[in-house]
């Protein structure tokens, strides 16, 4: 068997001086005063801040995971209920850390792991979650072979077959439906453009299994991406691109535990090609959105300048900022399992972005995530560009 990723497993013990030592400042329901310009738009917490209790803040959490350890009271279903409101997006920690350098997001994915190690979580809708990724290898329970169907016909090289310098994985989102394989379409065409050599897996391309993560389900993450790791290293390519940010931050935080690879995101890819005038965006596309930074790609992996600098680039788009972007950004609803769990949390937490961006004179907003671009365009009317479709319409 491949060997584990962890030998030695974090619990969540391990951070018990930052649960004690939380004094419940507030810190983590408010963007950074010093970078605050709309009180309307200064929250930072969804879940807190739709449910106003003080549990569903990442304080509360805290308290939540000091009392558990400290077997003050037995978790339960509500308990459960309330640490699945969590996006994940990382946002309290990006206020805390640099002040008091508390873990609070990593203390919520370690009580999830609890949860389910104990059994008391995740959330009926996760369990099923877990049951599928376990059945059909991703999340969603899509027959095998959905990701060869996504790449056949599209020209591209199978890397197992045909030598590559670079791995595309496709991710499970990209692969599942016709709206995501119109832009898989486009990120072939954008990588083929900057004269980027890339290959795929197709049918053989497993699930990086970061939702089991996400959801607490860690034996099951670790067993299977070590044998990704094996399968990714015998292709003989020296880099792996990604398009999902979720699949990024698992390879990047996770996977490089073992595994000699860099990960790179597309935006990364492409912009560098720009910036050495590989690529040329040449024709207008006359716009006013606004670019959303999807939590994976900024706050958990910090890339916010590479896509940006690429869709600078194209002629007659105008790119307002949202009050929270960057380091700042609002989260789309889409993380955490959230839509899962608790659906009405996750479409609120939509509109809220884009009301947002309606504020800033946006017209549309573009995302360089499927999860976000899929769950914003269900929830408004506002026009939603992926990343790469964008600059392929530049061509």
């Amino acid at each position: 068997m491949a060997e584990r990723i962890t030998r030695v497993r974090e619990k969540l013990t391990d951070y018990r001086d930052d649960y004690w030592a939380c004094g419940k400042c507030k810190m983590c329901q408010s963007i950074n005063v010093q970078k605050v310009t709309s009180a309307r738009f200064s929250y930072n917490c969804p879940c807190g801040t739709k449910y106003r209790f003080e549990s569903y803040y990442a304080a509360g959490m805290l308290e939540i995971a000091r009392a558990i350890t400290n077997l003050e009271y037995e978790p339960s279903e509500i308990t459960a209920k309330i640490i699945y409101s969590c996006n994940l997006c990382g946002l309290c920690q990006e206020m805390c850390f640099p002040l008091k350098s508390l873990h609070p997001t990593r203390i919520i994915q370690l009580m999830r792991e609890k949860a389910v190690l104990e059994g008391w979580g995740p959330p009926p809708a996760h369990k099923r979650m877990i049951e599928d990724t376990e059945s059909f290898d991703n999340p969603w329970g899509y027959k095998p072979g959905f990701k060869g169907e996504a790449v056949s016909g599209k020209g591209v090289k199978n890397i197992l077959e045909e030598r590559a310098e670079n791995l595309f994985f496709v991710g499970c989102a990209l692969a599942a439906s016709d709206e995501g394989r119109e832009k898989l379409d486009a990120a072939f065409k954008v990588l083929n453009a900057c004269g980027i050599d890339f290959g795929v897996l197709g049918s053989n391309e497993p699930c990086c299994r970061s939702f089991s993560l996400a959801v607490g389900d860690r034996d099951s993450f670790e067993d299977k991406a070590a044998e990704n790791i094996e399968l990714f290293e015998s292709t003989g390519a020296k880099t792996i691109i990604t398009s999902c940010p979720h699949c990024l931050q698992v390879f990047k935080d996770e996977y490089s535990k073992l595994m000699d690879m860099p990960v790179r995101h597309i935006t990364e890819v492409i912009a560098s090609a720009v910036g050495k005038k590989a690529l040329s965006p040449t024709k207008e596309v006359k716009l006013k959105a606004a670019y959303h930074d999807p939590c994976m790609l900024g706050r958990w992996c910090e890339i916010y300048e590479p896509p940006r600098a690429a869709l600078s680039a194209i002629p007659g788009l105008e790119l307002p900022e949202f009050v929270r972007n960057l380091e700042n950004s609002w989260c789309c609803g889409a993380g955490g399992g959230v839509p899962l769990a608790d659906n009405d949390l996750a479409v609120w937490t939509a509109k809220e972005r884009l009301t947002e961006a309606g504020a800033v004179g946006a017209e549309a907003v573009i995302t360089a995530c499927p999860h976000c671009h899929s769950h914003l365009s269900k929830n408004g009317d506002m026009p939603i560009y992926d990343f790469c479709e964008l600059i392929a319409m530049s061509l």
